[in-house]
């Protein structure tokens, strides 16, 4: 289902404060003041829609899990079931999707990358568009493709937005993909997720540096850095 942020976010007062948090980290004045001299100071404040938004106040939990998995062909695959073991261990039935800042989730649709491509055709088919910056509700039938697409652009595509957060109905949890194809999950007001649970769900918690274990020496093939 697709449906506004605000939709989300005006009922939801933790991941409105989620995205408030992150957004207040990644804003710069400065670089509002480039956009306004350019005559496009609207555009910058649109990317930034929560970032005078109130916010309240709860305890939280951080952790990187991942899990071993080196061929990158079959990783959304395995990915995917393990995040519904997870998320049905939760009793989550389904999840708000929403980028940090409001940037689209089309980006660089004519990239040949194949991965990224086909990610790009997965996505306008859900979204009926080539653009798309609001969010999404997905039950665990739907999750399967988003977990795919949003790997893919992640992991490729720097025009995306680099945080893409699942978030369940209950505001207990999120969790985003980073571009290793690790998890970064945060618990709100109450740790259920312990080290030994999410151990005996499959994964690993990782609490070193986290690398690419789908190459040996470390680089992203399809990843481009913008000049």
């Amino acid at each position: 289902m697709l449906l506004p942020r605000l939709q989300v976010t005006t009922h939801k007062p933790i991941i409105s404060s989620e995205i408030t948090a992150f957004q207040k980290a990644f804003y710069d004045e400065d670089l509002r003041e480039e956009y306004r001299e350019n005559g496009k100071e609207h555009v910058y404040l649109e990317l930034y829609d929560h970032v005078s938004t109130a916010v309240v106040s709860y305890d939280f939990f951080n952790k990187i899990i991942g899990f071993e998995h080196s061929d990158i062909d079959s990783f959304t695959q395995s990915l995917s079931g393990k995040i519904k073991t997870l998320l049905e261990f939760a009793d989550v039935k389904s999840c708000y999707v929403l980028s940090h800042i409001k940037l689209d989730f089309c980006g660089d649709i004519s990239d040949e990358f194949k991965p990224l491509a086909q990610a790009y055709e997965k996505l306008e088919k859900i979204v009926g568009a080539d653009t798309y910056s609001e969010a999404f509700q997905v039950n665990m039938e739907e999750l399967d493709d988003l977990i795919e697409i949003f790997f893919w652009t992640v992991r490729c595509d720097p025009n995306t937005p680099e945080y893409i957060f699942f978030f369940d109905e209950a505001e207990q949890f999120r969790f985003n993909i980073c571009k290793y194809g690790n998890i970064h999950l945060t618990e709100f007001n109450q740790e259920k997720l312990s080290d030994e649970v999410l151990e005996s769900l499959g994964w690993t918690v990782i609490k070193s540096q986290e690398y690419d274990q789908f190459t040996e020496d470390g680089g992203i093939e399809g990843r481009r850095i913008n000049l």
